[in-house]
């Protein structure tokens, strides 16, 4: 029976399937035509591992399109402190486009961990820093905190207009650092004020500032706090002060402030080589009036025993106007400033390979004079060596004993590279300023500015801050973000610690807990500061020890007091203005600097008639109301 039932199978199968290949078919059928094939959808990346690689893994996102792309790259140099690697990637979006994003490490880490609820709350618990966050590294996350988010969006270009090929590097915020892991915290000082210049110039032409030009110490060093001079003219006068934080009645603020002495005019001969960026784009705006006043009121602030050389450069050096070892007033001198005109590309390498060259020969010639090399550019090199590094390796200067010192000018809005200019200055054993106009070129190098920028009174200058373990359970530097170094460095003299001119401050915040809460009155000892420098000409090493001991109390009510309470506004607003790259943090960016501006505020009676309140002032209100309301910082306590 079954046989007979299961016989005709092999001949009903075939069948089957042929029906309903056909029945398919027709019910796939349209009398519409059919739509064009579609291009694939990009593929969605895997999620990153939370600390597998330290490579920059590609990242597939659909964006609107990215029109203009600005890659940093920082890199170990053998012998230098830098020793990050990452990528900065800007973008402005048009419809339409898929894009790939290279995503540093730290972003990498960071894309895998949950945000953290934006809150600003005026108490939070600072987190636990594990015992490997080195502080040479200030970028390494502790465990316990908040996670850096990463930064994908363009955020200048969210807040508005801004200044196209502009090149600046975000260095990340430094992380707060338990005393019972870590109680040492060493770094150059510095005396430069350019990134509060470059604010305080975009605000006044109607342009957001953008983030990652502030460094927080050139803010706070952008004023002067009326500091006692030392006692001696061999030493520092180093003040300390303990007041109460502004934003978090959980922590303290420590200021540390180190005051060079005002050394007279030892008579020593200057020999200036004035190099001048003749290139095509210091034709735009007044670059060039900019640079032809400043090289001649320097010229007009030497003396007949000084001497002057001149090197233009282009696409390679103009030799024509060339001049080498001439007396101030030379008529060479005045034409070969005069006669500066922009065309061709920049080659920044050249121009300075010729004036080390020239300078080298003007110091063997007269061995007891100070030797300066002062760079006036937008800092857009295009030709030759581009990295600051390899430019300074190819000019390398090779005596230590008697150095020669870089200055860097730099010139200009659009098309500006800050990163090439602060840096050739920082390890060029010199310092940087911006010039915006004609009459600040004239001012920065009159001949009584000129005479004590000219005169330095310690190079290679560093200080090491001992946090007392019994005092402070965390601390964490505002700032100084590139200017940190590991402590192992502090015994050796290196030539990107700062040069100091005569009669120049430092001036340093620290974020602190303290293990007990302060009273009003009490007098803490918080730890101690070492400062370390090289005399020049002599070559002498110095060390000069202080305690960080003062009585905890709320700043006087009179200047002296406002100065303190302005520096303290200046260093929070610029640190917190400086995290807002990074969304998705725990504390809102806005939030913070209302605070600070309603404090600012009331110090209008004291300190409101100077010049640089009026200025900060202004770039204040700014920053804190031109911030998309719901972007917040990646600043993480």
């Amino acid at each position: 029976m079954l046989t007979k039932i299961f016989r005709p199978l092999p001949i009903l199968i075939p069948v089957l399937m042929i029906v309903c290949a056909v029945a398919l078919a027709c019910s796939n059928s349209s009398d519409e035509p059919s739509p064009a094939p579609q291009a694939p959808a990009p593929a969605q990346p895997a999620p990153a591992p939370a600390v597998q690689s330290s490579q920059p893994a590609p990242e597939i996102i659909e964006v609107e399109k990215v029109v203009e792309v600005e890659v940093i790259k920082e890199v170990e140099v053998p012998g230098e402190t830098i020793v990050v690697e990452k990528e900065v990637v800007k973008q402005i979006q048009v419809p339409g486009e898929t894009v790939v994003i290279v995503e540093s490490a730290q972003a990498m880490r960071d894309s895998s961990a949950s945000p953290a609820p934006a809150a600003a709350p005026t108490m939070a618990p600072m987190p636990a820093a594990p015992a490997q966050a080195a502080q040479a590294a200030p970028q390494s996350a502790p465990q316990a905190s908040p996670p850096q988010p990463q930064s994908q969006s363009s955020w200048g270009r969210q807040q508005g207009s801004q200044p196209g090929a502009t090149t600046f590097r975000d260095y990340e915020r430094s992380l707060p650092t338990r005393t019972s892991v870590d109680s040492v915290s060493t770094f150059s000082l510095d005396t430069d004020r350019t990134s509060f210049q470059l604010a305080l110039n975009w605000a006044r032409a109607g342009y957001d500032v953008e983030p990652d030009s502030v460094r927080s110490e050139e803010w706070v060093n952008a004023f002067d706090y009326h500091y006692e001079q030392p006692r001696r003219d061999d030493s520092f006068a180093i003040h300390t002060d303990v007041m109460p934080h502004p934003l978090y009645s959980d922590l303290v603020l420590a200021r540390i402030g180190f005051q060079a002495p005002e050394l007279r005019d030892d008579g020593r001969p200057l020999n200036v080589t004035l190099v001048l960026d003749s290139s095509g784009s210091m034709n735009e705006g007044n670059r060039v009036e900019i640079a032809r006043a400043a090289a001649d009121s320097i010229r007009r602030s030497l003396r007949d025993e000084d001497r002057v050389s001149v090197v233009h450069f282009r696409s390679n050096v103009v030799h024509d106007l060339t001049v080498e070892n001439h007396k101030p007033n030379s008529r060479k001198v005045k034409d070969s400033i005069n006669r500066l005109s922009p065309s061709g590309s920049t080659n920044v390498q050249a121009g300075l390979d010729l004036a080390v060259e020239i300078a080298d020969y003007m110091r063997r010639k007269n061995p007891s004079a100070y030797n300066y090399v002062i760079l006036m550019s937008d800092g857009v090199a295009n030709v030759d060596a581009t990295n600051p590094f390899a430019i300074l390796e190819s000019a390398e200067d090779r005596d230590s004993s008697n150095p020669l010192r870089l200055i860097t000018i730099g010139v200009g809005i659009q098309n500006y590279n800050d990163v090439l200019l602060e840096q050739l200055a920082q390890h060029g054993n010199g310092w940087y300023r911006y010039l915006n106009d004609p009459g600040q070129a004239k001012a920065l190098f009159s001949r009584e500015n000129w005479l004590a920028l000219s005169i330095p009174f310690a190079d290679q200058t560093r200080a090491q801050v001992t946090w007392n373990p019994e005092a402070v359970e965390s601390w964490r530097i505002v700032g100084y973000e590139n200017r940190i170094t590991a402590d192992r460095n502090f015994t050796q003299a290196r030539k990107e610690f700062a040069e100091i001119p005569s009669g120049a401050a430092t001036t340093v915040f620290y974020e602190l807990r303290p293990t007990e809460y302060l009273h009003t009155g009490d007098t803490v000892n918080l730890g101690d500061v070492e400062l370390r420098w090289v005399t020049p000409v002599s070559n002498d090493s110095n060390r000069q020890h202080a305690q960080i001991a003062a009585r905890y109390d709320s700043p006087t009510n009179d200047a002296n007091g406002a100065l303190m309470r302005f520096g303290s506004i200046v260093a929070l607003a610029a640190d917190r203005y400086s995290s807002l790259p990074y969304p998705n943090a725990p504390y809102d960016v806005q939030y913070d600097l209302s605070i600070l501006q309603d404090e600012l505020r009331l110090l209008d009676e004291h300190i409101g008639g100077l010049a640089s309140y009026q200025d900060f002032a202004f770039v204040m209100e700014r920053i804190a109301t031109n911030i998309p309301p719901q972007v917040s910082s990646g600043y993480s306590r």
